[in-house]
């Protein structure tokens, strides 16, 4: 068994494969996969310090939602969550772009995004 066959058969939990808007540490990123306990996203930054594993940092996830018979809506989910790993995946003029696996510390608040 591949390592990433037990790492697959670890999870508890099922990942969503979902691109939503992404806000911490005063930067935006691109959520790659999300399951109920954290999420899995990727952001372009120098501070690499803002995203060690350990760091607990404040998150807003933004998506839009839309329920039959009603117009769409954009939601915020809004918590703290704890940095479990990270990984460079590319090095570009503007900074270093980073996969980062951060695991939810409590269950996140949800509001309405007012635009």
């Amino acid at each position: 068994m591949s390592i990433e066959e037990k790492d697959s058969n670890r999870r508890t939990n099922e990942r969503l494969d979902l691109s939503l808007q992404i806000s911490l540490c005063g930067q935006n990123g691109k959520t790659i996969n999300v399951s109920n306990t954290g999420v899995y996203f990727e952001i372009i930054t120098d501070d690499m310090e803002a995203f060690s594993p350990g760091t607990t940092i404040p998150i807003q996830i933004t998506a839009d939602t839309t329920t039959s018979g009603l117009s769409e809506k954009k939601i915020k989910l809004n918590g703290n969550g704890t940095i479990i790993r990270n990984s460079i995946k590319n090095v570009t003029s503007h900074g270093n772009q980073l996969g980062v696996a951060l695991e939810f510390k409590d269950k996140l608040d949800i509001s309405d995004y007012l635009t």
